[in-house]
């Protein structure tokens, strides 16, 4: 991507070096106290909150909050992963322990990036699955692949897939995960309490108007995130968008930058795109939109793409 004179150019913003505080990692820490701040106060204040401005600002506080478990999992903001991962470890969510989402997603960078036997996080389906697939599960696959349906069902078949997966390997003996899940649910009692006891909301309330919208809103960036190309390089996306995206993915919406340097904290991604934009671009294949708001649009009913995978069924060695 980079030309010899400009590696040393770029170097203070491009290798993955651990930073210090003073190096821009407060911004982390605000976020992430900013976050668990926001999300008391709606919790304690929803009486008093008009109900569209709560699910919207409950929502962005927890898809938010996604993106710092994200930033955690790379290592950030401290130098020690136990210290990181409990900072974010709060079930604000419900539905998944940020242990088993650490593993996920490294496994995701090491993989064959969108095959479905190889990459946890690919919403593509193999071609033998899909054959043993009945007609509603195909039904709601393919309306998965559009944004409306992404929004709507995609939590609860990000769910469905992570609790089954998890339940079957129990039961079929795997119990190595068992404690993680024991401690989480520990954590889901204490979010529980504190939104119905100390809060006095519905946990119906909760669910439907915070951790439904709020995943769903987490999803618009995984959306058109990576698509099958034979070039591995060209399977990664880059969209532009807008201060109130960028902040709320912590600038992963430049999305080929980040697999390329998987450490870079987010508060730097920015000025690396700026620098090399025209070489990522090119190493990209061109796969790039203006913003979230023109996925939306142009796939609001149309499936952006099909969901079986379109590739060879066979791993390539090394991936």
């Amino acid at each position: 991507m980079r030309t010899d004179s400009s590696e040393k150019k770029s170097r203070y913003f491009h290798r993955d070096q651990l930073v210090g505080f003073f190096q821009g990692q407060w911004l982390t820490w605000m976020l992430i106290a900013a976050c668990y701040g926001t999300w008391v106060a709606l919790t304690l204040f929803w009486r008093d909150i008009p109900t569209a401005v709560l699910v919207i600002a409950g929502c962005y506080c927890l898809a938010l909050f996604s993106s710092l478990q994200h930033e955690a999992v790379h290592g950030h903001p401290t130098r020690r992963r136990n210290l990181n991962l409990a900072l974010v470890r709060a079930p604000l969510t419900i539905w998944l322990p940020v242990e088993l989402y650490e593993h996920s997603h490294k496994a995701h960078h090491l993989s064959e990036l969108t095959h479905p036997d190889d990459d946890p996080e690919s919403w593509y389906v193999s071609q033998t699955r899909w054959q043993f697939m009945g007609p509603v599960a195909q039904t709601l696959s393919q309306f998965n692949n559009t944004f409306t349906g992404r929004m709507l069902i995609g939590p609860w078949l990000a769910v469905w897939q992570c609790w089954g997966s998890e339940i079957r390997a129990i039961r079929s003996g795997d119990r190595r995960n068992l404690p993680i899940w024991i401690a989480h649910f520990a954590g889901v009692a204490l979010v529980i309490a504190w939104v119905t006891l100390v809060a006095g909301m519905p946990v119906y309330f909760y669910l439907l108007l915070f951790v439904w919208p709020g995943i769903s809103l987490a999803l618009v960036r995984s959306f058109v995130e990576h698509r099958f190309n034979e070039n591995p390089e060209h399977r990664t996306v880059i969209v532009k968008g807008c201060p109130f995206t960028r902040l709320l993915f912590l600038n992963n919406n430049y999305h080929w930058v980040h697999h390329r340097y998987p450490q870079m904290p987010w508060y730097r991604i920015p000025a690396c795109y700026r620098e090399h934009k025209q070489d990522i671009h090119r190493a990209n294949g061109g796969y790039t939109y203006p913003g979230y708001w023109t996925i939306a649009w142009r796939y609001l009913l149309r499936p952006w793409g099909a969901p079986v995978y379109p590739g060879g069924a066979t791993l390539h060695v090394g991936s």
